[in-house]
């Protein structure tokens, strides 16, 4: 067997450690956010591009040391992963991983105090997260959606308004934590092999269906507020209504006639791809302000 620290390095691995689809959906979150925040973004624009790579270098480095924590666990369950398949080395891994966190910090420097301390306490959660508490009951799962929704605050601090992307905000922290319980069920097998205590391992999956129904239904009651209290325009609610909700409305059926870690993996697909619609629906439906 090869040892971790002598295995072949990479370029390909080092972009697959970072999960470049995820990182792009960071970097469009921060990019809408500053958008539909003022109609004079276009004035900010550098402070918005400096915003989007810093955070999308932010999440790199978050799944980066993601990887590196879950290196064992991911030999039983994800063995395609950048380590587990020999691509890249533990060690190497730690590092681009720190490399990312300490590109993602320095490009949020220009950003002044506020921008800053979002960027380290985005990281600072992360790692937090792939240390501690990803196998904690729900604490994880806040976690994550916690930092997704920061990513919407960092994009209207870069254009110095933030009225709008409180909303984006508040919309993607319900989203994330309900796919996040999501992903916790399709992953039991392997979480309780490792020893983990995730919502559905510690309370049962019944219980965690509900925890991310309870999440999608506080969601339902949000998504129309930025339309009849934030001022977006009426494009925000039709994109909504036609390619959100129904999704969410699926997804949720289906996640109590589903069980199979494929079936759910396939749930957490489709969300991930509703994502770009709500990110559309926002720009689209972006207020005049």
């Amino acid at each position: 067997m090869t040892n971790d620290n002598t295995r072949r390095f990479s370029w390909a691995a080092c972009v697959a450690l970072a999960r470049p689809g995820n990182v792009a959906i960071t970097a469009l979150s921060v990019w809408v956010a500053g958008v539909i925040s003022t109609v004079h973004w276009q004035e900010y624009s550098t402070r918005l591009t400096l915003a989007a790579v810093s955070a999308a270098l932010v999440a790199a480095g978050g799944n980066a040391y993601n990887d590196y924590c879950d290196r064992d666990l991911d030999r039983l369950q994800k063995g395609h992963r950048p380590i587990p398949s020999g691509r890249i080395s533990a060690r190497a891994a730690l590092l681009w991983s720190s490399f990312y966190f300490l590109v993602g910090i320095l490009v949020a420097l220009r950003l002044g105090t506020t921008g800053l301390s979002i960027a380290a306490w985005a990281g600072l959660l992360l790692i937090l997260y792939s240390r501690y508490w990803k196998r904690q009951p729900l604490v994880g799962n806040v976690v994550v959606a916690l930092v997704s929704a920061l990513a919407f605050l960092y994009g209207g601090v870069a254009v110095f308004s933030v009225r709008a992307s409180l909303w984006a905000a508040t919309l993607a922290f319900f989203f994330h934590l309900g796919r996040e319980i999501i992903k916790d069920l399709e992953d039991v097998a392997g979480d309780r092999a490792a020893g983990a205590q995730t919502l559905p391992l510690r309370f049962g999956m019944n219980t965690a269906r509900i925890a991310a129904m309870t999440s999608y239904f506080f969601l339902l009651l949000a998504l129309p507020l930025p339309y009849f209290v934030g001022h977006f325009r009426s494009e925000y609610l039709l994109v909504i209504l036609c390619g959100v909700v129904p999704v969410l409305v699926i997804v949720m059926i289906l996640s109590w006639q589903w069980s199979k870690p494929e079936q759910l993996h396939r749930l957490s697909l489709i969300l991930k791809l509703d994502m770009i619609v709500g990110l559309f629906a926002l720009y689209l439906g972006r207020p005049l302000w």
